[in-house]
């Protein structure tokens, strides 16, 4: 037994190369501190300080099936194939930076403790896996977490390490996650209701309207038909409160709020150019008539129904391929893993044969093969000198556009992904393109 602290830690876990793990809490950079491609199971603790992404992130590497949630875990247990680690630190950077909290513990290699380690992980998932069974369950409580995340952040009780997404990359982890709302004119506030001088945005609904704190309202411009006035460019308001009365009006006298004195908070998704067009080709098209602003009284409950309806209308208009079309959630965690294990195989080959630099493993290391290919191949990338390799070595079957391309795995990817890979191919070599479509 040997005890380790302080930048200890991180070189016991490189040395012990976890492939099960059961830790409280569990960071944006937990990938920073073990090989991410041997992890094979988590469980950990879906409670406030594991941070929400961190969890999408684990899930898409490992798959719902291997991520496991257990309410009350306090304990910290990195098990490897020959040694082990407990003690204090939990996997994120205040536990192992060394430049954070005072952490400690062992590293052990003795057989039986080993396995007494591992019966004692298998027990904490037998306890997760009875009460969060399904990968539904999961969601629901990282869409909890995430409105208890977001608002720790915006008080100054977390510090933000998000970082800012398109709409490619959102994944929705609850059908209500944010509104879309049309909007005219300012506010009027009622002063006995409302904090005045602390207000930074606000949006007025029916008393009935079903609108909660802790959510992100789309707000797009109305004409007077009901339809997106173009020269004004959508916008996104933070729900920090819902106060009722708080509006000086006939009809809309609910307010929601964003508040001034509050820390600023990433978006669901930035408001790109495409994002926008697709938005407005959304509303013009007449799919989703609740939406528009040509009903009086309007009210947001007859769109709450439809929000994972338009969520997808809106990837279907930016050319990506429908979640729901393709397959159900466990599906296309069976699906990615298989894409990480070719694009594993390829890659391996490719580092023997110094086809491509050890960069890009570092990549799938620290992140999904299918997210790795996303931020590859995509528009307006140059063409990576992996890639010439490839084609001069006449092994373009090894690339992530030519495996991304293969049938089985084209629901993954978006249209436009498809198009920049084929695109990718046919510029590295004009003869690929039969070999791929």
């Amino acid at each position: 037994m040997q005890l380790v602290h302080g930048s200890d830690i991180q070189r016991a876990l490189r040395d012990i190369l976890p492939i099960r793990i059961a830790v409280a809490y569990v960071g944006i950079d937990w990938a920073t501190y073990i090989e991410a491609k041997l992890l094979k199971e988590i469980v950990l603790s879906p409670t406030l300080g594991t941070n929400p992404s961190a969890i999408m992130e684990i899930a898409d590497l490992l798959g719902w099936e291997n991520v496991h949630f257990l309410d009350n875990l306090h304990a910290k247990i990195y098990l490897g194939a020959t040694k082990a680690a407990v003690g204090s630190f939990n996997l994120t950077a205040n536990g192992l930076s060394a430049e954070g909290l005072e952490e400690a513990g062992f590293v052990v290699q003795e057989s039986r403790a080993l396995a007494g380690l591992d019966a004692l992980l298998e027990s904490y998932k037998s306890q997760a896996v009875a009460t969060y069974p399904t990968t539904k369950e999961k969601l629901e409580r990282v869409a909890a977490l995430r409105a208890q995340w977001d608002r720790a952040v915006k008080t100054g009780a977390i510090r933000n390490d998000a970082k800012p997404k398109e709409l490619p990359e959102y994944q929705s982890v609850a059908p209500d996650e944010f509104y879309v709302c049309w909007v005219a004119g300012e506010v009027q506030y009622n002063e006995d209701v409302v904090p005045m001088g602390m207000v930074k945005d606000a949006v007025s609904f029916l008393e009935n309207d079903k609108v909660q704190p802790d959510r992100w309202i789309l707000c797009w411009c109305a004409r007077n038909d009901g339809l997106p006035d173009e020269r004004r460019k959508p916008y996104w308001l933070h729900v920090d409160e819902v106060l009722s009365n708080g509006a000086l009006d006939e009809q809309y006298t609910k307010l929601a709020i964003e508040r001034n004195d509050r820390c600023p908070l990433p978006p669901p998704f930035e408001l790109t150019d495409a994002a926008v067009s697709a938005l407005r080709a959304i509303l013009n098209s007449g799919r989703f008539p609740a939406f528009q602003g040509n009903v009086n009284p309007w009210s947001i409950n007859p769109t709450l129904p439809q929000l994972p309806a338009f969520l997808e209308a809106l990837r279907e208009e930016l050319g990506m391929v429908p979640i729901a079309a393709s397959s159900n959630a466990d599906q296309i965690d069976s699906l990615k893993k298989i894409f990480a294990e070719r694009i594993r195989t390829a890659m391996d080959i490719s580092l023997e044969k110094k086809y491509v630099t050890h960069a890009i493993d570092g990549l799938l290391q620290a992140r999904h093969a299918v997210d790795v290919a996303k931020r590859l191949v995509r528009p307006g990338a140059d063409i990576k000198s992996g890639l010439k390799k490839l084609a001069r070595a006449k092994a373009l079957h090894l690339s992530f556009e030519s495996i991304m391309l293969e049938k089985q795995f084209q629901p993954l990817f978006s249209h436009q992904d498809l198009e920049c890979a084929r695109f990718n191919l046919m510029e590295a070599d004009p003869l690929y393109q039969v070999k791929c479509s």
